[in-house]
């Protein structure tokens, strides 16, 4: 559980000084796979930030919960201890710097099982951010890169290879450990006072879980620290649509004037129509009566800047960053 937590402190803190420095990196935003509106790299880290944060505060506030001492006898009756047996468990607990079961019977491992579904809980975060590493490092998107050391091998037959091999390390880690939950929650079913099947099952849900949890942690840290991003890609990859990622703000600018039902009307009459091949956006936007009786074309050109609709994007980064850096 420390080392958890120490990895967790290590990769957090890289996640900040990377939402630092991509703060105003701006780049496509995707919803549905598609271009939505522009955001900046440094929003997509706060995001990841703002997750692993809770991750880090559910495990600590668990602690005290989950992390118990157990010594009630081959039953819990505790007869063996006479009239010391809840005594005996306090002291036995607190050299262990664990927290005594009120009731201490082996049919009770709702704690191994809740530890086990936060570690699931995180390897769903840690997935989705290896899955998002994973694709913008795909040749057609081409946005980051994760730290490949000189003189890895991609491919025995390619040699032009850089595979994502850790972001493939995560999601497959992730995926064996959110498999252990329903597990951990099949172990809780015991019979009686205890039974070594419900045992067997818990104790391998747990070791894989942290097995996994800790190879997921590593390689999540080296990603972070190691992460080469490509401004250049994310801007041309923005302009791939021609504009077409800056429909809402001129739909707002334009709704001032025409209201919002009609202005989503003109804008996405455009829009379809430089989507099928019809004509540039810009030019389309530029013959629209409907568009120009409100709008010069300066004014329709300086829409048409991305950077100029990413909202507190920035300000949101280095915020997340700064509560890293404030102990959250």
């Amino acid at each position: 559980h420390e080392v958890f937590l120490g990895l967790l402190d290590d990769t957090l803190a890289a996640m900040a000084d990377l939402a630092d420095r991509s703060a105003d990196m701006v780049m496509a935003g995707r919803t549905h796979g598609q271009h939505a509106v522009p955001i900046t790299f440094g929003l997509k880290v706060a995001g990841w930030i703002d997750a692993l944060l809770r991750a880090k505060q559910r495990l600590s506030e668990a602690e005290k919960r989950v992390f118990v001492g157990m010594l009630g006898g081959a039953a819990g009756s505790l007869a063996s201890f006479g009239d010391q047996g809840l005594i005996l468990q306090a002291r036995m607990s607190e050299i262990l710097g664990l927290t005594p079961m009120a009731v201490p019977s082996r049919a009770l491992v709702d704690y191994q099982a809740e530890y086990i579904a936060l570690l699931g809980l995180f390897a769903s975060t840690a997935g989705m951010i290896g899955r998002e590493c994973y694709h913008l490092m795909r040749t057609e998107y081409g946005e980051a890169e994760e730290p490949v050391p000189p003189g890895t091998v991609g491919s025995s037959t390619m040699p032009q290879k850089r595979n994502p091999i850790l972001a493939q390390d995560i999601i497959a880690y992730a995926a064996q450990v959110r498999a252990t939950v329903p597990l951990a929650l099949e172990a809780a079913q015991i019979e009686h006072e205890a039974d070594r099947t419900n045992s067997v099952m818990m104790r391998d849900a747990l070791s894989r879980a942290g097995i996994g949890t800790g190879d997921i942690l590593i390689r999540l840290r080296e990603i972070m620290r190691g992460l080469e991003l490509k401004p250049d890609r994310m801007r041309s990859n923005l302009e791939l649509g021609g504009g077409l990622i800056m429909a809402e703000a001129l739909m707002l600018a334009l709704a001032e004037h025409i209201g919002r039902q009609e202005a989503h009307d003109v804008v996405y009459d455009a829009a379809q129509a430089a989507g099928t091949g019809k004509g540039a956006f810009d030019d389309l936007l530029a013959d629209d009566a409907r568009v120009t009786r409100h709008l010069t074309a300066a004014q329709i050109a300086g829409m048409l800047d991305p950077a100029a609709y990413t909202g507190p994007s920035a300000d949101l980064a280095r915020q997340a960053a700064a509560r890293v850096r404030g102990g959250g």
